[in-house]
């Protein structure tokens, strides 16, 4: 069961993209930029890069370029949508790549400016009862006539959408002040030199961009489409469906520990019951059997066990797909009709087999017929190998109870991580048409609610995402770097908790010289190296381009300093900050502190929206499960290494008992005899059991640095991390010795209890 969803998951994760037809000529443009306080690996660029490579570049046979957009609003059927997400491309997107239209002609159903194409599920989730095809949407302002219904986006494509517009408006007017949002893609010819390529895109790069960019040092790398699953790229400028490569092999090794593991307990649980058929095999050998024979014989005998436990972990699988999927937020399961799955099946199938089968069959076709035949054959006291292969076993199940462990610890570390602000009890919607322009009369009046505490605003996105990007520069140095400028409305700090570590929050001001005032942060202010007092000490704006491109060289004077505050995530060092008075108090989203009954206080929030919005979605989120969200990956691995390790124990803990048992029922006379020469219950339940504790304890040894080595590595994703407590360690070697004892003392206890006279009558 196992090893068929971890196998088949990693077979979909391993195969995103291989659908394009060019898919080896096909490749992503990756910029990487070092703007003196952190490198950028960005998987988006300036709209007319693309362009400009098409055209100058001979190799490049085709390129394309998408935006994608989410949580934007849609109107469909006068009623303004908000859960979907979009693409906003060229027009040869249907031609440079492989989606499939399910209605339309895919020459001419995206060739002019006002088409849209629908998805087959957002179709029938929308127009349920009638054909789309002609009917109009409303998209930024823009009018659009659906021409085409396409085939939803393969599971395994790192691009997901609902619908796909051509490029139109500010997406298809802008130059190199664009927004830096444009995947941009090419086609290759086959001949093609990837370095010269590269390199001539450098040059279009750096002929195009602002001073701030040029002044970075600018890399440009040809990414094959087949590994932007994998891609490390930086967060905020990539927005493929990613993978993770690291959490994969992980979850391979399990699977494979696992299935070795059993093999391992068929192993020796064979050898341990070697003396129950050592007669068989005597007689057979005696009547003709060669060899050869007998070891095929253990083959096909192995060979039906493995294909019972195949049809068995098949339907188990099925039933725990839907469990794996809710985790990894995959939709994998089981294809019958595809000749793949049986091709993996029949693999794993054979590995099995042999690796179950093979050393039995060997060994026990050993026995001398004499010997077998007259039933002196008892099998040997457990061998070195069988005893390397329970540390093996134990090894295995103690890494990966002190993973997990570490992953819980790290997890709630992070949840519980104090970030330098509160997000806890805060609502938050994205402010649309009548709901935010007017936000003062807007706070004013929903305050007066008494679960609604206060009520903030801040420009372009939530704090979780970078709001406008600028340029600043150290004076003394000349090391320019990146900020995150943040427009916010006055009361801010206040409402997230943000504290002033000098001066004061300027942002109350009415003044018009007030526009220049800011607030920075810890980071900023030692990035910008000002002498203290920070206070009325000023810096220079560079612009990156865009709408900030008439303020570059603009001067800015701080008029207060806060915390610094993990407001993006715990994977990376705050980031520095700037904020700055709200610049537009529409379209941005709009933050509710709560307190008391959350769903009255979102129930006042949605009616003032109907109210203000009678034809527009209503949408909340909670700002803390926002934040959450981020460690989802790591928080589902955990839940399902938990699972792994409880399956891993109790596969460990089977081939123990049954081991443990066939043992003591050849050594039964001995006991007998060393009871009848004065042996106590204790002094035998030490002698049946201080073999385990010996073997726990090398398996303990051997499993602390091996796991160390894979937390430490895991720890380095992130900036918090949990420290390597020794107690951890120490609690999975007294479990791991607990669970081993426990396990066979009743057995070794009840064989210690016999009657020494039925012990030594015992053949």
């Amino acid at each position: 069961m196992v090893s068929i969803i971890i196998g088949l998951w990693a077979f979909n994760e391993l195969s995103f993209d291989d659908f394009h037809k060019n898919k080896d000529r096909m490749y992503r443009v990756v910029q990487n930029f070092e703007v003196g306080n952190e490198p950028i690996r960005a998987a988006t660029a300036f709209k007319p890069l693309g362009e400009i490579a098409a055209a100058e570049i001979p190799e490049i046979e085709q390129m394309c370029r998408v935006v994608i957009e989410k949580n934007s609003g849609l109107m469909i059927d006068n009623i303004v949508r908000f859960d979907l997400s979009y693409i906003i491309t060229d027009h040869n997107f249907y031609t440079f790549f492989n989606f499939p239209l399910k209605e339309g002609d895919i020459n001419t159903a995206f060739s002019g400016p006002d088409n849209v194409i629908i998805t087959e599920s957002m179709a029938k989730r929308y127009f349920p009862d009638e054909n789309p095809i002609g009917k109009n949407v409303r998209f930024h302002r823009y009018d659009f006539t659906i021409s085409g219904i396409m085939y939803d986006f393969p599971k395994n494509s790192h691009i997901q959408a609902d619908a796909v517009f051509p490029l139109f408006g500010q997406f298809k007017d802008t130059g190199w002040d664009s927004s830096f949002s444009y995947d941009t893609y090419f086609v290759l010819s086959k001949d093609a030199n990837i370095k010269a390529i590269e390199k001539k895109l450098v040059e279009i790069c750096l002929s195009g961009v602002s001073a701030f960019v040029q002044s970075a040092k600018v890399s440009t790398d040809l990414e094959p489409i087949t590994d932007v699953h994998f891609s490390k790229t930086s967060a905020g400028f990539d927005s493929a469906i990613k993978g993770n490569k690291d959490l994969l092999k992980t979850f391979i090794s399990i699977a494979a520990v696992i299935l070795i593991i059993s093999c391992i307990n068929f192993t020796n649980l064979s050898i341990s019951t070697s003396f129950i058929r050592g007669k068989t095999i005597g007689i057979k050998k005696s009547v003709g059997a060669g060899k050869q024979l007998l070891i095929k014989e253990f083959y096909r005998e192995t060979a039906t066990y493995v294909i019972i436990s195949v049809v068995i972990g098949v339907l188990l699988a099925l039933a725990a797909f839907p469990v794996f999927n809710s985790y990894t937020g995959s939709d994998i399961g089981i294809d019958f009709l595809s000749p793949e799955f049986y091709i993996f099946i029949v693999g794993l199938a054979i590995f099995a087999t042999f690796m179950a089968g093979t050393f039995p069959a060997f060994q026990m076709t050993r026995f001398g017929i004499v010997e077998t035949i007259k039933g002196k054959f008892k099998g040997k006291n457990m061998s070195a190998f069988q005893k390397v292969l329970i540390i093996i076993q134990f090894t295995s199940s103690i890494s990966l109870l002190i993973i997990v462990m570490f992953f819980a610890k790290q997890i709630n570390q992070i949840l519980s991580q104090d970030l330098g602000f509160d997000n806890k009890n805060i609502v938050y919607v994205k402010g649309w048409g009548g709901f935010g322009p007017d936000f003062k009369n807007l706070r004013k009046e929903l305050m007066q609610e008494p679960t609604i505490i206060d009520v903030a605003m801040k420009q372009y996105d939530i704090p979780l995402n970078m709001g406008n990007g600028i340029g600043t520069i150290n004076e003394k140095t000349g090391n320019s770097f990146l900020v995150d400028m943040s427009q916010v409305s006055p009361n801010y700090f206040d409402f997230f908790g943000m504290e002033f570590v000098e001066g004061e929050n300027p942002l109350t001001l009415e003044s018009e010289s007030a526009a220049i005032y800011c607030v920075i942060n810890e980071k900023a202010a030692k990035l910008l190296d000002l002498e203290p007092p920070l206070i009325d000490k000023t810096f220079k704006m560079i612009a990156i381009g865009g709408t900030l491109s008439e303020h570059n060289g603009q001067r800015f004077i701080i008029k207060g300093v806060i915390r610094d505050s993990y407001v993006k995530s715990l994977y990376q060092e705050p980031d520095p900050q700037i904020y700055l008075r709200l610049g537009r108090d529409n379209d941005n989203p709009i933050f509710f502190k709560i307190a008391g009954d959350s769903q009255r206080a979102i129930s006042v929030i949605e009616k003032k929206w109907k109210e203000l919005l009678p034809n527009v979605t209503f949408e909340y989120h909670f700002l803390d499960a926002t934040y959450d969200a981020q460690y989802t990956t790591e928080i589902n691995a955990k839940n399902i290494l938990s699972f792994a390790l409880v399956i891993t124990i109790l596969i460990t803990v089977a081939g123990l008992y049954a081991m443990i048992f066939y043992s003591t029922q050849r050594r039964i006379k001995e006991i007998g005899i060393r009871k009848i020469n004065g042996a106590t219950i204790p002094n035998l339940l030490l002698l049946l059991n201080k073999d385990i504790v010996v073997w726990v304890i090398l398996s303990f040894v051997i499993a602390c640095p091996l796991s160390y080595l894979f937390i430490d590595n895991w720890l380095k994703n992130f900036v918090i991390k949990t420290p390597l407590s020794i107690w951890i360690f120490a609690i999975a070697g007294f479990m791991s010795i607990a669970i081993a004892l426990l396990t066979v003392c009743y057995q070794t206890w009840k064989s210690a209890n016999m009657n020494p006279v039925d012990a030594i009558k015992i053949e």
